[in-house]
């Protein structure tokens, strides 16, 4: 009987883990080739948007906070730092909160399915005085829309 009591529980909590790492490994998954590469950036008390590739830098101010714009349908690989503490990059729409910590990169791709304004993105974690005011949105927008976004944002010479 005290056999019993020891195999099965080993054997339950065996099974668990199993799924769990199995389950952690395809959320936490990354595209092998993204649509879209953005790095991320937290720092008191606002974001960094940069997009590389396109040459396009996105920066909040504590009163106008920064937007992320995205196609919609695209994978977007998000690569996640900080410059000052640690901040967590949270989008309750899209379940995601990865935190953001000073000198290692946090990788995480994304997908909006739905064209729209989502202006609830915030830090998570607290950061210091202003950390309430930590905000920023995402603009999924089709991918003509992203491609003139994106020519306007070059053509002005405008590094936000």
């Amino acid at each position: 009987m005290e056999i019993l009591y020891t195999v099965v529980p080993l054997i339950l909590v065996g099974v668990l883990f199993t799924v769990s790492i199995r389950g952690t490994e395809t959320v936490n998954a990354l595209a092998a080739s993204p649509d879209l590469t953005i790095d991320v950036t937290g720092f008191q008390w606002q974001w960094r948007f940069d997009y590389q590739q396109e040459g396009v830098d996105v920066v909040g101010e504590t009163e106008a906070p920064a937007e992320m714009v995205v196609p919609v349908g695209a994978t977007v690989r998000i690569n996640l730092t900080s410059t000052d503490v640690i901040h967590a990059f949270w989008l309750p729409e899209f379940l995601i909160k990865t935190d953001a910590i000073p000198h290692r990169v946090n990788e995480f791709d994304m997908t909006v399915t739905k064209a729209g304004t989502y202006d609830s993105g915030r830090c998570a974690e607290y950061c210091g005085l202003n950390h309430d005011k930590m905000r920023f949105t995402v603009n999924a927008v089709s991918q003509s829309e992203f491609d003139d976004w994106v020519g306007r944002q070059t053509s002005a010479g405008d590094r936000q």
